[in-house]
């Protein structure tokens, strides 16, 4: 605390030692008691000491407040012996260049408090003349906080300038990496602007490698990449490219002519970038040589043309073979065994006096007269003649009336709208279907009720057979042997459609329609 009079404090004598003692008005303070009082009260830390000794002469409250120490604790003692300098040999070094300078401005200074935390401050210092000895007065500022914040400030700058370095590093590695990425890769990039000609504002150099021009080729010149579309491509290009901007994206494929004049094809995939305010800035994407893909698909659909063809000629010479076995069936075998039939029934006539060859005889006319059933029954299902003579709906009709007798299963047969002007080759389709199917319910599907409907539309005629059986799994349907195959390629071959619907448990249906080149 300061003392109760301050007229003779070494402050006083210090602005004394430093001031003219000239009269003054009443009104205004003499110097010493205006310097006394900034001492006592300015926010700075101010100290006055012996120059020789360091010994403490006089003290602020500030001063006081920031070292911890009470004012008893000071005055009288040697900066030495309250140990505020962490290395004296800075006291000394300050102490020559006051005797060299004579005053010392914003030396930057480290103390050390009390409680032996270290401070750093900002003083001047000035060398004065008390009661004939020269002294020192100090005044400093407190920038801890300061170099604290330099310091972190320095660290954070240290530690920017590393992540700069670690991502310029990594920039590099990662650029590197495209760059070998995109020499190696097949597909090239490109960006093009969204309005005029599509003209390329942007492509990877491995277009090079994929249509032997330079990058420079794509972007000296606007209308480079339009002029080199096939003509028979360009209009649909620009159009998909148009739609870009309302879909977003797009994928197409085009040809384009290569440095060597001849055409390649390219996969394209596009994109539109947006801005912040989702306006359109430019189309991005990526093309893809499919030239290789495009010969090998144009080779397959020869072949399967091909496979096509021979299919139906298959399928035709089939059902030329089902028909002559029929023919020969009914007009030769089903006649010599009704002939049988009736020999053994004469033969059972004369046995009539012979009671023991009566019965060997009447077996004899019976299973002549079921052969003839069954070979009969045997050739009408290789080519039902009803088929050419009646028409689809009546020879469907008749199979399902057999295969119900055959079989005691509950089949009901439903037919709406169907046309009686169906052409042999379409008829024969669904038939085969419906007695594939059928066929397929009493080998596999353990069911109780069958429905074939069989209904014609505005395009075309179709069937389906419907089972309450156990069904199967549909992933399962091709390896159930080669019956859904031969049905689905029939259907095929009609330019038809073909398709299962079945589960485990839920039954099974079977959906066959084909078109009709003119629906009466």
């Amino acid at each position: 605390m300061p003392s109760k009079s301050t007229k003779n404090s070494p402050s006083r004598r210090a602005v004394r030692g430093r001031t003219s003692t000239r009269p003054h008005s009443g009104k205004i303070e003499p110097k010493e008691d205006l310097f006394d009082k900034a001492f006592r009260l300015s926010p700075h830390p101010i100290g006055i000491t012996e120059l020789d000794t360091g010994r403490c002469l006089a003290i602020n409250d500030a001063c006081l407040q920031i070292y911890g120490f009470q004012r008893h604790e000071v005055i009288g003692k040697t900066t030495l012996m309250l140990g505020i300098w962490p290395d004296p040999q800075e006291r000394a070094k300050l102490i020559a260049r006051l005797r060299s300078e004579g005053s010392v401005r914003n030396a930057e200074v480290s103390m050390r408090m009390k409680n032996k935390d270290l401070r750093h401050f900002l003083i001047s210092t000035d060398l004065i003349t008390l009661n004939g000895k020269r002294c020192l007065l100090t005044i400093g500022s407190d920038i801890t906080e300061r170099k604290q914040a330099e310091g972190a400030l320095r660290e954070l700058n240290e530690l920017l300038e590393q992540r700069v370095a670690e991502r310029t590093a990594a920039l590099c590695t990662v650029q590197a990496r495209q760059q070998l990425l995109l020499q190696s890769t097949p597909m090239v990039l490109y960006a093009r602007r969204t309005t005029g000609d599509f003209s390329t504002t942007f492509i990877s150099e491995n277009v090079v490698e994929q249509l032997g021009y330079s990058p420079h080729d794509f972007v000296e010149h606007s209308d480079f990449w339009v002029t080199r579309l096939h003509p028979d491509d360009r209009s649909q290009v620009l159009a998909n490219l148009s739609t870009v901007l309302k879909q977003g994206r797009h994928v197409y494929e085009y040809r384009f002519r290569h440095r060597d004049g001849r055409y390649r094809w390219l996969h394209d995939e596009v994109r539109i970038l947006h801005d912040q305010a989702d306006a359109p800035v430019e189309l991005i994407g990526f093309q893809i040589d499919v030239t290789r893909r495009k010969r090998a698909e144009e080779e397959l659909r020869r072949h399967q043309t091909k496979l096509e063809k021979l299919t139906s000629k298959l399928l035709t010479a089939q059902e030329l073979e089902r028909q002559r076995i029929a023919r020969d069936l009914h007009d030769d075998i089903t006649q010599r065994l009704a002939s049988l039939a009736v020999d053994a029934g004469s033969l059972e006539r004369l046995c009539q006096s012979t009671p023991d060859l009566l019965p060997y005889c009447r077996n004899v006319r019976e299973a002549a007269e079921r052969l003839a059933d069954d070979v009969h029954t045997f050739a009408y299902r290789l080519h039902p003649s009803s088929l050419e003579h009646l028409g689809l709906e009546a020879a469907i009709q008749d199979h399902t009336h057999e295969f119900a007798q055959r079989t005691v299963l509950a089949v009901r047969y439903v037919s709406r709208n169907v046309s009686k002007a169906i052409p042999i080759e379409m008829a024969t389709c669904l038939y085969r279907v419906t007695q594939e199917s059928l066929q397929n319910v009493l080998k596999h599907a353990e069911a109780s009720t069958v429905v074939v409907r069989l209904l014609g539309t505005s395009k075309g005629v179709g069937v389906c057979i419907l089972d309450n059986g156990k069904g199967f799994d549909g992933k399962e349907a091709r390896s159930r042997g080669l019956g859904l195959l031969s049905m689905e390629e029939r259907v095929r071959l009609a330019e038809g459609t073909f398709h299962i619907r079945t589960r485990p448990g839920d039954g099974t249906e079977v959906h066959a329609w084909v078109p009709l080149p003119d629906v009466r």
